[in-house]
């Protein structure tokens, strides 16, 4: 009997751990979770990083009571310490996935590696054309065309017809200027000169006075660094010229102050709409005691976004799970991605006035 009975007791001890092998997870899979984040918080581009940031530390505040893990790395602003954050987050930190960087050519150099180890990167960086050929990696900011355009009927109705283009000798810059190329016939002007600059230069007097002699009614700049545009649009105007300036680059009214009378009226394409949700707005205030701007938004739902995908994912692949997710309750309205892993949103022309972006008037 007592054999009988020590038989039945094993028998339903291994029934037991079976069922408890098969059983499915039921238990949150943000436990497990960690997320490597990459910014530039110092650097060239420290002044749009640094608002990202803000962002992404309240989406950080929400996230982490369900148990997700954050790993914060700073990129220097230099795809090469990009890639060592990179490599340091998923060989050391073993992340499940970046979010970041912010520059397209951070992203073009963060990615290859993010691939070998099959991890997606979910990058604040606009829809570089670049990034087509990269099959893990989403964008934050809608390509540059599809910015650009916000800037057409301004174009259009101030009877723009020659325009200068210095841009920064970056991805971003050379897609920026091809953009402009290719909208001349359409939109209804002429590129009177067209030209690279070195981001960071500080110095752009030689440019400016090639853009004089040429005498456009409006000049457009693309640069990574916000400052750099407005530097070159200030030593124009200190050479006297008084035509269209349009500053294709990341608002930041801190920095635009910096240069007073030479910012005002400088025109900002691609811009999301200052009013975000209710809900966000108010956390964003409550923290930081001032307006959020969409930098900042964008830091909070790509983070959010990414986060609830890959816990709606058990397997975490985020690159395929991302295109069938529906993000409720996003900080800029209607943000969501498309089948080619461009992102998609509202954007309006914005304009300096009183120190101030501003939606644009003309």
């Amino acid at each position: 009997m007592k054999k009988i009975i020590s038989i039945v007791i094993v028998v339903v001890l291994l029934i037991g751990g079976y069922v408890l092998l098969r059983k499915p997870n039921t238990s949150s899979n943000t436990t497990a979770l960690k997320v490597g984040i990459i910014l530039p918080l110092t650097g060239d581009l420290s002044i749009t990083g640094e608002k990202i940031y803000q962002g992404v530390q309240l989406a950080q505040a929400e996230l982490e009571k369900d148990g997700v893990t954050f790993v914060v790395e700073d990129s220097h602003s230099k795809p090469v310490d990009a890639v060592s954050a990179a490599s340091k987050l998923l060989n050391v930190d073993k992340v499940d996935v970046i979010v970041g960087t912010y520059s397209p050519d951070e992203t073009i150099a963060v990615a290859p590696l993010a691939l070998k180890a099959n991890k997606s990167v979910f990058s604040f960086s606009f829809c570089s054309d670049s990034f087509l050929k990269l099959s893990n990696v989403f964008c934050g900011y809608p390509n540059a065309d599809k910015q650009l355009d916000t800037a057409v009927p301004m174009i259009q109705k101030k009877g723009i017809k020659t325009i200068a283009l210095i841009d920064g000798n970056s991805d971003f810059g050379q897609q920026s200027r091809d953009g402009m190329v290719r909208k001349a016939g359409t939109v209804g002007y002429t590129v009177v000169y067209n030209d690279l600059a070195p981001s960071g230069a500080r110095d752009y007097r030689t440019f400016a006075t090639k853009i004089i002699a040429a005498k456009p009614d409006a000049v457009f700049t693309a640069m990574d660094n916000p400052t750099d545009a407005l530097e070159i649009i200030k030593e124009l105007k200190q050479l006297g010229y008084k035509g269209t300036a349009i500053t294709f680059v990341d608002p930041d009214n801190k920095n635009l102050a910096k240069y007073g009378q030479y910012g005002e009226g400088t025109f900002a394409p691609g811009i999301a709409p200052s009013k975000f949700s209710t809900a966000y707005t108010n956390a964003f205030k409550a923290k930081f005691n001032s307006e959020p701007d969409y930098a900042s938004a964008l830091g909070y739902d790509m983070t959010t976004y990414v986060v609830k995908v890959m816990q709606a994912n058990p397997e975490k692949d985020a690159t395929t799970a991302a295109l069938s997710y529906s993000y409720k309750n996003p900080a800029i309205t209607n943000f969501s991605f498309l089948p080619d892993h461009t992102v998609v949103y509202q954007m309006e022309l914005q304009m300096a006035k009183n120190q101030q972006y501003v939606k644009a008037e003309y």
